[in-house]
């Protein structure tokens, strides 16, 4: 299902597993996907293209957030109607082209599991566009916030004025819950993470998490995590 935030702005809400999160952005031509759920959300991604009014070609670039397969997975089955450049941080971008698997540790072991299903998983026939903190690519800025993964990125959008956390946080309810000590690389990152993203976007409307029911009022909602 998707459903229409703002003008410009649909949330797509995946089924498989720990149902993460698609976000479509853009107007007059001009789309960006951001993040792209398990490669079983095709059909959940596909439809709800359909319900913004966007097919898989018309859209322009994709924005990762970080490299997790629930947030990579669904790529290569949208493609090839789907041909368009995928940005993700440079240090994560060699896992995108198979150049590198995940390392088998870290996360407590969790890292295990994501380096054998990219063993298993299709990756994208696409441009894979690595990028730096500070980048600007098409209306986003892209913030760099480890901890999460060593890569893990946020990109603002002005003109929604919307922020899209990955899995910098998870929406519970109407509040936000920072990346849990099982689930990152180095949670002790997180804090510090949040707060640089608040001094370089100290107010935005929507913050839309990887996981959970995007909030209104968003940069009251991280501040709170670090107060």
């Amino acid at each position: 299902m998707a459903t229409q935030l703002t003008q410009g702005l649909w949330q797509i809400d995946c089924q498989t597993r720990d149902r993460p999160n698609v976000y479509l952005v853009g107007k007059d031509g001009d789309w960006t996907l951001v993040d792209a759920g398990w490669p079983g959300d095709e059909r959940t991604v596909r439809d709800g293209l359909t319900e913004a009014g966007i097919r898989p070609e018309t859209i322009d670039r994709v924005l990762l957030t970080h490299y997790d397969a629930d947030h990579v997975g669904t790529l290569a089955r949208l493609t090839p109607a789907l041909d368009a450049p995928v940005y993700i941080h440079h240090a994560e971008a060699p896992y995108l082209t198979g150049e590198r698997l995940p390392p088998w540790t870290a996360r407590n072991g969790l890292e295990t599991l994501h380096r054998l299903y990219y063993r298993r998983m299709t990756l994208p026939n696409l441009p894979i566009r690595p990028l730096q903190d500070g980048d600007q690519i098409g209306g986003f800025d892209a913030v760099h916030t480890p901890g999460h993964t060593p890569g893990h990125t946020v990109f603002y959008h002005e003109e929604t004025d919307a922020t899209f956390l990955g899995d910098l946080a998870f929406a519970i309810g109407e509040s936000l819950r920072p990346s849990g000590r099982f689930s990152s690389y180095d949670r002790r990152q997180i804090p510090e993470s949040i707060r640089r993203l608040l001094a370089q976007i100290p107010e935005f409307e929507y913050v839309c998490p990887g996981h959970g029911p995007s909030l209104t009022n968003g940069s009251y909602h991280l501040t709170h995590l670090v107060e």
